[in-house]
């Protein structure tokens, strides 16, 4: 058996820039994010009879002759890239469910990849890249979902990045921080799950049309969100972390503009509480639409924050930000 240990992530600023509609025409694009502690666990067994069987919120079983069948488009066609059959999928999240802004799909590829390399006995020692970029052209390419790259490479490599998309590479820079600033921002950003998941296919496959259009509105905000991202990666560097709240709200304020999908009077309301109760700033995570809500608040307004968010149904979620990236953490008998 093998299993895999893959992050979640949460973006600061930058995301949309990672689709090939906007960075192809607009010489990069460039994503603020990090890792966080809440993972997918993914584990490869072999079957006995010979079946291949896929056990998610669902559990799939077909002939090794008719992997096609497979219902779970990742599963399957990771299945097929891999021309592998006759095993056991499971999955497992800390965080269930699809559609909550946290990158959990694509962290379900680099996970499963990395899972069926060993199964496979192959090398599980490459550049985060091969593993990133994989997962990438399953996801996007074979099972036709609208995503971006960004999830894939903070699945991939864990940790702090500011990853910078381009026609031909994709180039990723440790945001090297310091243990107290690491602590200050896990002790400073607040989660919160609004209980209602969304579909994101939709919302990115209408933001990518727009970002597509040239001179339209939501190329221009796209471009602003580039350019917070830059910026935001030298404010860390300089060590201004008080300028992450201002940002966010920045950040807010151009990615609502990306497609009418990303807000609705609910969330507006919300973030428009959190700023209310003490907040420096607040977006939605991911594609938008529902999921999680991501706050910037001092220490001295994280109660009322809470409280408000508690009272409007969203319940709060901690995390550490994740060093590792995705891992086999279980091989044959050998715990790594």
């Amino acid at each position: 058996m093998i299993i895999t240990r893959t992050p979640l992530r949460l973006s600061l600023a930058g995301g949309g820039t990672d689709m090939p509609g906007f960075y192809e025409a607009n010489d990069f694009g460039a994503v603020v994010s990090f890792a966080i502690d809440k993972y997918i666990y993914i584990s490869v067994n072999r079957k006995f009879d010979g079946r291949t069987r896929v056990a998610y919120s669902r559990v799939e079983e077909v002939d090794s002759t008719d992997l096609q069948y497979l219902q779970h488009d990742l599963a399957r066609e990771a299945l097929l890239a891999h021309n592998t059959r006759g095993v056991e999928v499971s999955s497992v999240s800390d965080i269930p469910g699809e559609g909550t802004g946290l990158g959990s799909s694509s962290a379900y590829a680099v996970g499963l990849d990395l899972a069926l390399r060993a199964y496979r006995g192959l090398s599980v020692n490459q550049h985060p890249g091969v593993y990133a970029e994989f997962a990438y052209h399953v996801e996007r390419d074979r099972c036709g979902h609208p995503v971006g790259k960004q999830d894939h490479y903070a699945a991939a490599y864990g940790g702090f990045h500011y990853f910078q998309f381009e026609k031909e590479r994709v180039v990723a820079q440790e945001l090297n921080l310091k243990e107290n600033q690491i602590h200050w921002l896990e002790e400073t950003l607040m989660l919160f799950y609004m209980g209602r998941p969304r579909d994101a296919n939709d919302i990115l496959k209408v933001q990518e049309e727009n970002i597509s259009r040239e001179n339209g509105e939501s190329r221009r905000a796209a471009s602003q969100l580039r350019t917070l991202a830059v910026w935001l990666r030298n404010e860390l560097a300089m060590g201004n972390l008080d300028e992450v709240g201002s940002i966010l709200r920045e950040v807010w304020d151009h990615k609502k503009r990306m497609s009418p999908g990303v807000s609705d009077l609910l969330i507006d309301l919300l973030i428009a509480k959190g700023i209310e109760w003490g907040a420096t700033g607040g977006k939605v995570c991911g594609a938008g639409g529902g999921g999680f809500l991501l706050f910037a608040v001092p220490q001295g307004k994280q109660l009322d924050v809470q409280r408000v968010m508690e009272n409007n149904g969203c319940k709060r979620v901690t995390f550490k930000v994740a060093p590792r990236g995705s891992q086999v953490i279980y091989d044959g008998g050998k715990y790594e």
